[in-house]
Formats: structure tokens, C-alpha cells, sequence
């Protein structure tokens, strides 16, 4: 992997990682559960994170189509944990293979990005940034719910 693109793939994963970590204890009742009143479930969040990475680094960073719908990320049933995991998984070995191929270059390349309040220009280093600070803030809000579900 490229020394300029390396940074991003260490940091990425150290998220997933935690994230991960923050999940093991749960069964699928705790990743479904709200706790009010929040609207997210930490189930929801996964499939999320899952979604805007893959987003973000194939499609955005990558330059292959995924054809993310955002909103069922939210509006999708009660998941199972395995599922989820095994969701984070492929995302993750799609991150891999996007980076590989990326070069200090390539990450200064403008791209067109979707967001929610509309298209954007964003480089390819901007999008793994934008990755990187999402994950960041989910994870915080996971180990959030977590407390919050410890607690009450």
C-alpha cells in the first residue's frame, strides 16, 4: 500500500477495531434495542457505518458505483448481530482493496460526492477523512448507548 495512503487504512481499521470491540458483549436484543429518546438503535448504526464506508471509499474514493440507499439504513428491521459483523467484514476487505490501489496522487484527485444536503467536490483524501471522522463519531455514540443500556 502506498506510504500517503497507508495512514487512512491504519485508521480506519483502528476504528473498526474498537468499534468491534465496543459491540462483543451485545446480543442481537441489545444491538436492537432503543433506548428512548434516541432513534438509533446500535444495530442501526452499524449497518450505517457499514453503508457510508462503503460509500465513501468505493464509490466516492474508488470510482465504483454502489448504489447506496441511506435512508433503509435506518429503516431496515432488527438485525442480527452475525450479520452485522459479517456486513462490516466485506466492507472492510472493499476498503482494502480500494486503498490498495490508491496512490499520493490519486488522493489529491477531486471527486463528486453525495451528501445529504447535496453534491459535493471533495479530493479522494478528503472522502478517507470523511470515513475516518464518521466512524470516529458513531463509535462514540455506540459506546454511548452501550452506557446508557448498562445503566438503565
Amino acid at each position: 500500500m502506498d506510504p500517503h495512503v497507508a495512514p487512512h487504512w491504519r485508521m480506519i481499521e483502528d476504528l473498526r477495531r474498537q468499534v468491534l470491540e465496543a459491540v462483543a458483549p451485545l446480543d442481537d436484543a441489545a444491538l436492537n434495542r432503543q433506548v428512548p429518546p434516541l432513534a438509533n438503535t446500535i444495530g442501526v448504526l452499524l449497518r450505517h457505518m457499514a453503508g457510508s464506508e462503503r460509500y465513501w471509499v468505493t464509490e466516492v474514493a474508488g470510482g465504483r458505483p454502489v448504489n447506496r440507499n441511506r435512508d433503509a439504513e435506518f429503516a431496515a428491521p432488527p438485525a442480527r448481530k452475525a450479520d452485522l459483523v459479517a456486513e462490516l467484514e466485506r466492507v472492510r476487505e472493499e476498503t482494502r482493496a480500494v486503498l490498495e490501489r490508491l496512490t499520493a496522487a490519486d488522493l489529491l484527485e477531486e471527486v463528486e460526492a453525495r451528501r445529504v444536503r447535496g453534491v459535493t467536490r471533495e479530493t479522494r483524501a478528503g472522502a478517507l477523512l470523511h470515513v475516518t471522522q464518521h466512524l470516529a463519531y458513531h463509535l462514540g455514540q455506540i459506546r454511548y448507548l452501550t452506557r446508557l443500556m448498562a445503566s438503565g
